[in-house]
């Protein structure tokens, strides 16, 4: 079967709690990669949770790339 892409899967730790608990800082970092990408953003959508964590996608034409912290873990 022929590839269409390559999907990565990537895992952090030791990462700065305010940084990866900012919602806002999240969504810009996230969204100013898929552009420096060359992808085209569809759409976004982002959450954060209480009392810490964040969840997000940025749709893609291309596919799309997600995000979900725990700041708890670092």
């Amino acid at each position: 079967m022929e590839s269409l892409g390559i999907h990565i899967l990537a895992e952090y730790s030791k990462c700065d709690y305010s940084l990866i608990n900012d919602v806002a800082y999240i969504e810009k970092v996230m969204l100013e990669s898929a552009r420096l990408s060359g992808a085209n953003v569809l759409s976004s959508s982002f959450h954060r949770f209480s009392p810490h964590g964040v969840s997000g996608v940025v749709v893609i034409k291309e596919s799309h790339m997600a995000i979900h912290t725990w700041p708890e873990y670092r």
